[in-house]
Order: structure tokens, then sequence, then C-alpha cells
């Protein structure tokens, strides 16, 4: 209202008026772009993860056996109960042949280089399961009875 007064009729308010109203309309713009970055950090805050801790869920690969293993425990007491749930964890992103392993052999002068295109591993991502669900050596490993504390 007062810099629209100073605008319209500069007769009406002296200099000083037409100043104070500048002024407080800076602040409350200021004050305006200050709640709008503050509700954008909180927002962005309660976006991100805290810690990634816990287990990710059933059928979602975990970064460690001990991961898999506690959250086998959880699931345990209310899976088969004819059979008690035995946990075993095996680690999913090691036991299979993967595109992003893949090697590449080529000629080079008389004889071949073989070169890794990819990773030369893929990161662990561990799976469980109440008992080893194949008879391959060594591909399941058993939980230990107390798991981890997180």
């Amino acid at each position: 209202f007062w810099l629209k007064l100073c605008w319209l009729t500069p007769t009406v308010g002296s200099k000083h008026d037409c100043r104070a109203a500048r002024a407080v309309i800076d602040a409350m713009q200021l004050l305006r772009a200050s709640i709008l970055a503050a509700a954008a950090a909180i927002a962005a805050g309660l976006s991100v993860k805290t810690g990634g801790r816990d287990p990710k869920g059933a059928g979602q690969p975990e970064p460690t056996m001990d991961m898999a293993c506690q959250e086998c425990a959880k699931h345990a007491p209310y899976l088969d109960r004819q059979d008690p749930c035995v946990c075993f964890a095996t680690d999913v992103m090691g036991t299979f042949e993967n595109d992003a392993t893949k090697s590449l052999t080529t000629r080079k002068e008389y004889g071949t280089e073989t070169v890794n295109t990819g990773k030369e591993r893929l990161p662990e991502g561990w799976l469980w399961h109440c008992r080893p669900i194949s008879a391959t050596e060594g591909l399941w490993k058993q939980c230990p009875t107390e798991p981890a504390a997180p």
C-alpha cells in the first residue's frame, strides 16, 4: 500500500515514508525467501534415508550377511510351523555370471589379450531362506544362531 502510494502520488508521502515502505517490503520478501528455503531443506532432510541400517525387506538383497540373517531371524517364528526355520543366506550377486563382470578376449600381435570390460565383482547382495534351496556346495551359509546386533 505505502509503496503504491509513493509511486502514484509523490506529493503525498515524503522520501522518508517511501524508503520506510520499501524497507518493509524488502524485509517481507527476505522473510518469505527464508521460509521457502527452510521448507525445502526440511523436505530434503525428510526424503533422505536414515542410515540404511534396517533390512530392506523380503526379496531385496541385503548388503551384508548379518543383515540378511537379522531379517530371517525376525520372520522365522512366523514361517512353517511344522518344520522349524533354520536361517541360511547366500550372496546372490556373486553366484551367477553377469554382463557387468564380463571379460573380452581380443587378438593382440601374435596372441590374445583378455580384459575385464566391467567390474571385477558385483557388490555383495545377500538373500536368506529357511533352508538351502540348492545342493551346490558352499553356496548357502548357515546364519549364526544369535545374529549380530544392529
